[in-house]
């Protein structure tokens, strides 16, 4: 399965430059959201997620510091959100061997399982910082999240990257 990954094409930026670098309503809404995206997307939709990996890579030096990590060689899994089979999230989780094991173990089998499933359901997870992008995917330009965790003081991070035109 070949799969093409989200680019990042503007600087990572905070809630207020949303508004100002271009962004409409809906877009916003899904951006800003605060609780899980899962359960949103099932509200309105029928919801399928496909994994498309999760294996050791090579992040890169913002995301290695961002979670202050000693190395850039970290578990990532990476997976597509469907609302009524379409495409609708795509999403990075990069998620640390220590934090799996040390930090909240049912991390280590999530298999098909949403993650939000298990951030908004255990208090172990708390939100550190949420900052925002531009990507380019497919040729067309999306808008983007990172949000920090720290599960029981260890690092993960999730980008999710929202297919809204």
């Amino acid at each position: 399965m070949e799969f093409m990954h989200p680019k990042i094409n503007s600087r990572w930026v905070t809630k207020p430059y949303v508004f100002v670098m271009g962004s409409h309503a809906l877009q916003r809404s899904w951006l800003f959201e605060k609780f899980s995206i899962t359960q949103r997307i099932k509200m309105d939709h029928s919801f399928r997620l496909e994994l498309l990996s999760e294996e050791i890579e090579e992040i890169d030096e913002h995301e290695v510091n961002e979670l202050g990590l000693a190395t850039n060689q970290t578990i990532v899994r990476r997976v597509k959100l469907f609302a009524d089979e379409k495409e609708f999230v795509v999403a990075k989780s990069i998620i640390p061997e220590q934090t799996k094991k040390l930090g909240f173990s049912e991390l280590e089998n999530l298999g098909n399982r949403p993650l939000g499933d298990l951030i908004f359901t255990s208090k172990q997870f708390i939100k550190k910082k949420v900052m925002f992008a531009k990507f380019l995917y497919k040729g067309r330009n999306f808008w983007g999240r990172s949000t920090i965790f720290n599960v029981n003081d260890y690092p993960m991070s999730i980008n999710e990257v929202f297919l809204i035109d």
